[in-house]
């Protein structure tokens, strides 16, 4: 499938970050291909982070990606 790889029994899907949520500490993920649309908690050190890169990205008029396993619920990279 077009932007799916299968890791060890799992599937990960590029998402878009969309939107974050530092209030509570929540990254909205984007697939729009799939038609996917997930909320994603993360702790605070990673929501500063994901907000310096989105903040640069949008800068830089870009989109900010991740690979996200659905099945595990995690973020790979």
């Amino acid at each position: 499938m077009l932007m799916e790889r299968t890791v060890m029994d799992s599937v990960v899907d590029l998402f878009m970050i969309e939107e974050i949520d530092a209030e509570n500490n929540t990254l909205i993920l984007a697939n729009y291909i799939f038609d996917k649309r997930i909320s994603h908690a993360v702790s605070d050190e990673e929501i500063k982070k994901y907000s310096y890169a989105f903040d640069e990205a949008i800068a830089q008029n870009m989109f900010l990606s991740v690979e996200y396993d659905e099945k595990r619920g995690v973020i790979i990279g």
